[in-house]
């Protein structure tokens, strides 16, 4: 009779196949389309909200040309002016990342794909101003959003990212040093070649059994009945 062994293992998944991750984290996805919907349910909201203005400053097309005017004005009301235009769609720069829920996404392209979209939004509300008559079009509010934008994003989604993979990792070893804590002694992995097996043969002399222990084998005269 030979015994079989055991196939159970008591180490998650992750571990057994080399703790794969996957490529979209669901509830860090779920998180930021949440609080992106909510910024921009909000900024659509102030900026429809917003009355037309009687005198409007003439559109601009000229890159910084603007931030030169009120640079040159020098007042407090002149610097909230060019802050509120920084910070307008800061946030995207965190909470684009994280509606993608990549926690592995290269930097580079992390970065390109949210200036772009970014980009793609300041665009749109600068449009929906100028239709509304609210404002006429500056491309500086364009330009000064995206930097607010690329801003938020190198100083917030670069180091925050590096954090979770450590953390990952720790938690991983972690979970295999407690698996091997957990395993047999001196048979971690449960390998064939350690574990002693036992067979019984009947000849013509039943009361005798041969043990036969891996590479090891000897044989020893079972006790008469």
């Amino acid at each position: 009779m030979q015994h079989g062994e055991s196939s159970a293992d008591p180490r998650p998944f992750a571990a057994r196949s080399g703790g794969a991750t996957p490529a979209v984290h669901a509830g860090a996805r779920r998180l930021g389309l949440l609080l992106l919907t909510v910024h921009l349910t909000l900024l659509l909201w102030t900026t429809l909200r917003s009355t037309p203005a009687v005198w409007l400053a003439d559109s601009n097309l000229t890159p910084f040309a603007s931030v030169r005017a009120e640079l040159a004005g020098g007042t407090l009301r002149n610097y909230l002016e060019l802050l509120r235009s920084l910070l307008a769609l800061a946030p995207l720069g965190v909470l684009l990342p994280l509606a993608g829920g990549r926690r592995d996404a290269p930097l580079l392209l992390s970065f390109t794909r949210t200036l772009l979209a970014g980009v793609l939004v300041a665009t749109g509300l600068e449009v929906l101003q100028t239709t509304l008559s609210l404002r006429l079009l500056n491309v500086d509010d364009i330009l000064l959003a995206c930097i607010g934008i690329a801003l938020t994003h190198l100083a917030v989604v670069p180091p925050a990212r590096a954090w979770l993979r450590h953390r990952a990792a720790v938690q991983l070893g972690r979970s295999d040093a407690a698996y091997a804590a957990s395993a047999p002694e001196g048979d971690p992995e449960g390998d064939p070649e350690s574990t002693p097996e036992t067979r019984t043969f009947r000849g013509t002399n039943p009361g005798r059994v041969r043990i036969i222990g891996g590479t090891d084998a000897a044989a020893l005269p079972a006790r008469e009945a």
